[in-house]
């Protein structure tokens, strides 16, 4: 059995998936901010340690946008972790690799500071960039499948 490191796509994997996953997680740490920066809390308690803050029933607008954005990623990255997994394990190429999960990557980061900033139509832009990323992956393992 071939260790995973060799596969030819494992270290294009390994870097992507880090900050893939580092990047959704800054997303949680930009709606914390948000919420900081806005001076809203939720829950009453938070108030103790929100400085200024107050109580309300709903997020301000600045942190719902922060919110939409960090759920983009929740419903698009875990995807794409998984059809680049079985790309590499399938013995995709370290070009491929490379490429696939480079442009998905910039991708999605590109999207996330279009969609804080509300720059449109470059968020779409990049979300379809993202979305045809993936199913050129998904392409490629149905072909090596079949």
């Amino acid at each position: 059995m071939t260790p995973f490191l060799e596969l030819p796509a494992a270290r294009p994997l390994l870097l992507f998936v880090s900050l893939l996953v580092m990047k959704t997680a800054a997303m949680g740490f930009a709606t914390a901010n948000a919420r900081r920066l806005s001076k809203v809390v939720l829950n009453p308690e938070d108030v103790g340690v929100n400085p200024g803050a107050h109580a309300e029933a709903q997020e301000s607008p600045e942190v719902l946008r922060v919110k939409r954005a960090h759920l983009n990623d929740l419903e698009n990255i875990p995807g794409f972790l998984v059809v680049a997994t079985l790309f590499t394990l399938a013995g995709g190429s370290a070009t491929g690799g490379w490429a696939y999960f480079g442009l998905y990557f910039a991708a999605r980061a590109a999207h996330s500071v279009f969609y804080l900033k509300a720059v449109q139509p470059w968020r779409s832009a990049a979300f379809g960039v993202g979305q045809l990323t993936q199913l050129g992956v998904i392409v490629h393992l149905l072909m090596k499948a079949f």
